[in-house]
């Protein structure tokens, strides 16, 4: 049984792999305040001292309005813990030679009309922060603070507007418009931005996977077909509530910094790790039937 170190082990996405392979794994998931990302000392001794098989890195500041507010502050919250405190796990990651997981997304990329996407796998992350939004920016920073650090022998694993049935802490991509349209207060929505949605069951069965294979690289855990928010809410409230033709179009506004042609691509991911993502539809329906 591997012995995994899970930081983030409460949110959206980490609670589930918790939840779901802890009699697979051992998994060890201690939480903040327990352990600081940006305080190395608060979680150097439990690693040196338990020498985990794997380093699985969700824990992420991921409010992207909040980031903007920090935009080139490099001692705000944002870039301490999504650039400073990787760099603090992936050197103990080498000093014990540790499998490290290092969980990004897909706003490592500017999806502009110059860069637009889905992305694959090998593509670059943006270096000029001007065209991410300051989330992303740190996000692409930490993924360079891991290649710089650990070379081939590390693994990145992309995600793009995580989902899934059930979690009370957060309402996600998905949930949340519903939450709204059951209030009566759905927002008017994109129908000219292009999106993927990551289904977290398939998250977890390509972490598996990646850890029992112990395989190093680039991944994406997407849905294979790209879709737009209004196409996704509209199928959403169909299925979920019966109704069509209640949410209403709006446009992008014009932005370097947030994606209008965002997405990921995920054929080498497949190819690799032997598995099939749902397309967009099958992911709503699979989620509708277990909400």
């Amino acid at each position: 049984m591997k012995k995994i170190f899970v930081t983030g082990g409460s949110g959206l996405v980490g609670s589930f792999f918790v939840e779901n392979y802890s009699k697979k794994y051992q998994i060890m998931a201690p939480e903040y305040p327990q352990i600081d990302l940006t305080k190395k000392e608060t979680f150097e001794n439990i690693i040196k001292e338990e020498k985990p098989d794997v380093i699985l890195h969700f824990a992420a500041y991921t409010d992207v309005s909040q980031a903007e507010s920090q935009r080139d502050d490099r001692s705000g919250a944002c870039w301490q813990i999504n650039v400073e405190g990787t760099r603090n796990l992936v050197k103990l990651a080498k000093e014990i030679n540790a499998h490290f997981i290092h969980i990004s997304t897909d706003y490592v990329f500017p999806g502009s009309e110059e860069d637009p996407g889905p992305h694959k796998e090998s593509d670059t992350p943006e270096v000029n922060s001007s065209k991410l939004t300051w989330y992303g920016f740190t996000k692409a920073e930490a993924e360079r603070v891991v290649n710089s650090i650990l070379g081939r022998k590390r693994t990145i694993l992309r995600l793009v507007y995580p989902v899934r049935a059930k979690y009370s802490a957060k309402l996600d991509y998905l949930r949340k418009p519903l939450s709204l349209f059951d209030q009566g207060k759905l927002y008017p929505l994109f129908n000219d931005q292009q999106v993927t949605i990551s289904f977290i069951d398939e998250i977890g069965l390509a972490l598996q996977k990646i850890i029992d294979g112990k395989v190093y690289g680039n991944f994406h855990a997407s849905t294979p077909d790209l879709s737009t928010p209004y196409e996704l809410i509209s199928y959403l409230i169909e299925k979920a509530r019966g109704v069509k033709g209640v949410v209403k179009k709006s446009s992008l506004s014009p932005s370097v910094r947030y994606q209008k042609f965002g997405g990921l691509k995920v054929e080498e991911t497949e190819k690799i790790l032997g598995i099939k993502f749902s397309p967009w539809h099958q992911v709503i329906d699979q989620l509708v039937a277990n909400f």
